[in-house]
């Protein structure tokens, strides 16, 4: 079968086979859009990204013990040590797999002072990281003062992720079990 659509759309009106098979072609065509036309690349953003960070950080300007009148006794501590700054809390970050043979790490910063804090990524997708870090207070703040955090996570030692975070200084205590 020879088919030449130029005498097609010249003569009019076309015949019954002609429209029958411009509509099965048609009809194929869009069908063929619809059906692999719903199909997308479902794989995640492949960028590295800081999702949550709940950090506080609470100042301990005492440094007293507690009076055990000379004894010797075993006494637990809990809280924040006298004198220092602590920075508690989580931090969660989205690692796509496509990072698989990458090293991964989230460096915790604190601005005023320029300390900061590694931990290591062992897992992919969303993984939380708990922040535990303590600081030895240097005198520059105080509670109710506002200081910046930054969160970043490194990958072969360059930051490809960040997050900056302002937050208060809130009071710190420490109690003693004796």
């Amino acid at each position: 079968m020879d088919f030449d659509i130029l005498p097609w759309l010249f003569h009019w009106p076309p015949s019954r086979r002609m429209i029958a098979a411009f509509l099965v072609v048609t009809t194929a065509s869009v069908g063929t859009i619809v059906v692999l036309g719903g199909v997308t690349d479902t794989q995640p953003d492949g960028n590295i990204t800081v999702s949550d960070a709940d950090l506080s950080i609470r100042l301990n300007e005492e440094t007293e013990f507690p009076d055990t009148n000379g004894t010797v006794e075993t006494c637990l501590g809990s809280g924040t040590p006298g004198d220092h700054l602590s920075i508690l809390g989580d931090i969660t970050v989205h690692i796509p797999p496509t990072h698989n043979d990458n090293t991964q790490s989230v460096v915790l910063e604190l601005n005023h002072t320029w300390n900061r804090t590694v931990g290591a990524i062992e897992d992919r997708g969303s993984v939380t990281k708990d922040v535990f870090w303590l600081v030895e207070d240097d005198e520059t703040l105080s509670v109710g003062d506002t200081t910046t955090v930054e969160v970043h996570v490194q990958e072969q030692g360059t930051a490809v992720a960040s997050r900056t975070l302002s937050l208060p200084i809130r009071n710190g205590s420490r109690s003693y079990d004796c």
